[in-house]
């Protein structure tokens, strides 16, 4: 079963049937690397599901970036700010990889939120976990060193072999440097 619709169910607690009629109303991309769902300043008016391949969520400032958020295969997720508010977004979403990633607009998404209780369930749950996951973020960058926070990284991500440095070093608020004297303190 594909991780996608695994990650629906779970969110959901749709049955097979609830959650096809989910996948009626989402339309897929094929984005190449380096495409944006969404750029820094522009409104958010989508849901996003990855189906396959990695986007980064990051915000610039004073001519650097900062990862905030990589989002792979099975998460579920939006510019929340943006998309609730339909204000301009706080972050770019791009792919880093050739990605296939289902998108709702926020109007099919509201009508199939009223009609279907499974989409109603998937969206509440992926906000209470986006916000649970946010705090954690928020906790480890006040109470935890640099160290700390690779070695979280390292046991709840997959990322370390899989992306490069620069989006980890800018995710843990370290320089790539200093992330790589941290691998290879544990190498």
């Amino acid at each position: 079963m594909r991780l996608l619709t695994t990650e629906i169910k779970r969110l959901s607690g749709g049955t097979d049937s609830e959650v096809n009629e989910i996948y009626d109303h989402l339309t897929l991309t094929v984005l190449e690397k380096g495409a944006f769902l969404l750029k820094q300043g522009h409104i958010c008016n989508q849901y996003f599901f990855v189906e396959k391949g990695t986007v980064r969520l990051y915000y610039c400032k004073d001519d650097k970036d900062f990862t905030v958020w990589l989002g792979t295969e099975g998460q579920i997720f939006t510019e929340l700010d943006s998309y609730l508010h339909q204000c301009p977004a706080l972050v770019s979403i791009e792919s880093i990889e050739e990605s296939l990633v289902y998108r709702i607009t926020k109007e099919k998404s509201d009508r199939l939120a009223i009609k279907s209780r499974a989409y109603n369930t998937l969206l509440r749950r992926t906000v209470e976990e986006a916000f649970a996951n946010m705090s954690r973020n928020i906790i480890s960058f006040q109470s935890e060193d640099a160290t700390e926070r690779y070695l979280r990284v390292e046991a709840e991500k997959n990322w370390l072999n899989r992306y490069p440095l620069k989006y980890i070093s800018s995710f843990i608020g370290v320089t790539q440097s200093s992330l790589s004297r941290l691998r290879a303190k544990r190498g």
